[in-house]
């Protein structure tokens, strides 16, 4: 329940605030546009792209789990959903981004398509860097139901 509050609140900070309208210079960003193009192309999630991004031990914590450790870890955790077939972006610019004291908030929207089906998530979080490179992502999400609440604009419809 404490982690939905936090998301709660994130999210109606975020909803408040412009979506950021220069280029993203955060490394999260720029890593996030990478996974995006990255998606598309077979074969391109690999354990040296990924430490291009990431430490070698990095992390990422979804909903207080943490389900990846390592940049091999990541790598094949990726594949495997980009083996699945369909579409999935996060979308950058995010709706909120900042920096501050070797971490990167974030507030943003996952969009996917598969199967027919689209889906739509909210997710906030944030990463922590060490040496210029991401160390750590913990993220909180909220799977968006079109049928009992309204699709955030950046969502896919079809």
């Amino acid at each position: 329940m404490k982690k939905l509050a936090i998301l709660a609140g994130v999210m109606a900070l975020g909803l408040a605030l412009p979506v950021q309208a220069k280029a993203p210079t955060d490394a999260l960003s720029k890593m996030f546009i990478w996974w995006d193009a990255a998606f598309k192309t077979p074969g391109a999630y690999t354990s040296e792209n990924f430490s291009k991004f990431f430490t070698p031990d990095a992390t990422l914590t979804l909903e207080g789990k943490t389900v990846i450790h390592g940049v091999e870890e990541w790598a094949t955790h990726f594949q495997k959903i980009q083996a699945m077939g369909g579409e999935v972006e996060i979308v950058v610019p995010f709706k909120t981004v900042f920096e501050k004291n070797g971490m990167i908030y974030t507030y943003h929207v996952i969009r996917s398509r598969r199967n027919g089906a689209v889906g739509c998530s909210l997710a906030a979080g944030h990463a922590v860097m060490k040496g210029g490179k991401i160390a750590s992502i913990t993220l909180v999400r909220h799977n968006i139901d079109a049928a009992k609440e309204p699709l955030d604009p950046q969502c896919w419809t079809q």
